[in-house]
């Protein structure tokens, strides 16, 4: 007959199960003496930097061993792309990579992150959000898609630039609905977002952070979250499945990842560390408050499948746009 646990042996085993908890957030990567150091393909300033900067200090806070961030710009991500294919698989070096990076490479195949790259975790999303000029005559996603029907060829959509994840998703998009659409690429998201408000184009999916201010202030009607759940700064705005809609989503996500190559144990050692950061309340604070959604992966192979799912159907709408950008 087995015996229960007395009131002493489950508190001896829960202080055992807190203290096995803590000292696997503690562990370092390596002797915890060298610096680990994370690259950024970006500017620094910009919203990726900030998001990483953010983690670093958490992760320095709770492991005690230095972080430095090391912005490596330019080349369509490819100058970060090799710096990461040059180091080490020891963990000490490590790449902040986001969607646009995906979409780079289903676009100009420039470099193969599945090859190159050992995928550690999320760390933070932030959804796209389809919106239309105030003075649209659509009201839901479902009369800005009957209208496009009846009307082939005169729905303009804007993007960011041929190839951009805006592109391939709004091109995705028209294709799995059923109606044609003209592209009208700009420069970059504030001269799209002018364009938008002034009704240049008629439909776009614009990065939360950016379409919020400009929905505040009667610019701009949200029409569907392209999130699997709906944001909490716009609980009335539907999800595209709640809209009757089946597409992909389209969420600016970021995460970290190690060379190819990089020891199992060390990968998860970085994910546990990233998992106690994302859990910080500091670092929740201050990504919410710039309307991002703070994250981590559960387990490296399942933020390695979001890497393959989304490069699948980007490869996919780069084919059926017939998108030749070499």
């Amino acid at each position: 007959m087995t015996s229960r646990p007395n009131r002493r042996q489950m508190l001896a085993a829960m202080t055992a199960l807190a203290l096995t908890g803590a000292q696997a957030v503690a562990q370092t990567v390596g002797s915890g003496t060298e610096p680990i150091r994370v690259i950024v393909p970006l500017p620094a300033g910009g919203a990726a930097d900030a998001t990483v900067r953010m983690l670093v200090a958490a992760m320095q806070n709770q492991t005690k061993q230095t972080l430095i961030v090391d912005n490596r710009p330019g080349g369509n991500f490819t100058i970060g792309m090799q710096a990461i294919g040059r180091a080490a698989p020891d963990g000490l070096t490590l790449l902040h990579i986001n969607i646009g990076m995906v979409s780079t490479q289903a676009a100009l195949r420039k470099f193969d992150m599945e090859k190159t790259l050992a995928p550690i975790s999320l760390i933070a999303t932030m959804p796209a959000v389809l919106v239309v000029p105030a003075k649209s005559p659509h009201q839901t996603v479902g009369d800005l898609v009957a209208w496009a029907k009846a009307n082939p060829g005169k729905l303009n959509y804007g993007s960011v630039g041929i190839g951009s994840m805006e592109h391939l998703w709004s091109s995705n998009f028209a294709k799995s609905q059923g109606f044609q659409a003209v592209h009208i690429p700009f420069k970059g998201m504030p001269e799209a977002s002018v364009a938008l408000v002034a009704g240049d184009v008629q439909a776009l999916p614009l990065i939360y952070s950016v379409a919020q201010p400009l929905i505040q202030k009667g610019l701009l009607r949200p029409l569907a979250m392209l999130d699997t759940q709906r944001h909490p700064g716009m609980p009335q705005v539907p999800t595209l499945k709640e809209a009757g809609i089946d597409a992909p989503p389209l969420r600016f996500w970021g995460g970290l990842v190690a060379p190819a190559g990089t020891p199992a144990p060390v990968i998860e050692t970085l994910r546990r560390q990233i998992v106690a950061a994302a859990n910080d309340a500091d670092y929740r604070e201050k990504i919410t408050a710039i309307g991002g959604i703070p994250v981590s992966s559960e387990t490296s192979q399942s933020f390695a499948k979001l890497i393959a799912d989304e490069l699948a159907w980007m490869t996919k709408a780069v084919k059926d746009a017939n998108l030749d950008l070499n």
